[in-house]
């Protein structure tokens, strides 16, 4: 039998982030080496988790069991979402609270290494119709992560990415280097340049600041690590 194989995987993923009222929330995540993962019931799609089942095990004996527990792996599912991309204006606007919060690059590889072998990061698919569920040996877990997988395909821009954990709480990557890039949004406070210029130091990495030019976005260094000596 065949198998489904991904050889190419990002570099980099990215997150969008507010600040504002949140923005010790989220310098506790970066410093604690972990991110937040709510439940899918609290994400900004209605359609979250939308699927049908096959004719087959909507006529199996056992399909009310089959469902509940479905619908209970679901409600439990803690999501995390990432992008492809940093520079999706719609994504700075809707998630990065109209430009004024943050984007964090973070190295694949590295979250893999932290991250536990319960935690599972895979790329979305966005498709007209909604998920089917099939008669086959997936647990509950797999089949509400199936679900969470997919999405319609007016959001297919977003090219997102999703880090799934058994309930709502902390994926920590922990001592990982997991954090390369923290990129502000043009609507950064003063304030919150400070602070966020004082992350950047903590965990020697650059800090960069959104500067709009008409269409175009560019990014002035805020803060830059000292190199280290070649030795």
């Amino acid at each position: 039998m065949a198998t489904i194989e991904i050889y190419a995987k990002p570099s980099n993923l990215y997150r969008y982030r507010p600040l504002g009222p949140k923005l010790e929330q989220e310098v506790s995540a970066l410093l604690g080496g972990y991110i937040f993962c709510p439940l899918f019931s609290e994400m900004n799609d209605p359609m979250e988790g939308s699927h049908r089942v096959s004719q087959r095990l909507s006529g199996a004996s056992v399909d009310s069991k089959r469902q509940e527990a479905v619908e209970v792996a679901l409600a439990t599912t803690g999501i995390a979402s990432m992008s492809e991309v940093s520079d999706h204006e719609p994504m700075w606007a809707h998630y990065a609270d109209q430009f004024g919060g943050m984007c964090v690059q973070y190295n694949v590889n590295a979250l893999l290494r932290g991250l536990d072998a319960t935690v599972a990061i895979t790329r979305m698919i966005y498709s007209e119709l909604e998920p089917i569920l099939a008669m086959d040996r997936s647990t509950p877990i797999e089949r509400a992560r199936h679900c969470l997988s997919s999405k319609t395909v007016r959001w297919a821009s977003e090219r997102e990415w999703r880090i799934f954990r058994d309930g709502r709480g902390a994926a920590s990557y922990g001592r990982e280097a997991a954090v390369k890039r923290i990129f502000l949004g043009s609507r950064i406070t003063a304030a919150e340049r400070s602070r966020m210029a004082d992350v950047g130091e903590q965990l020697q990495v650059p800090v960069v600041v959104m500067k709009l030019d008409a269409y175009a976005m560019k990014f002035a260094t805020l803060y830059q690590p000292p190199k280290k000596d070649a030795r």
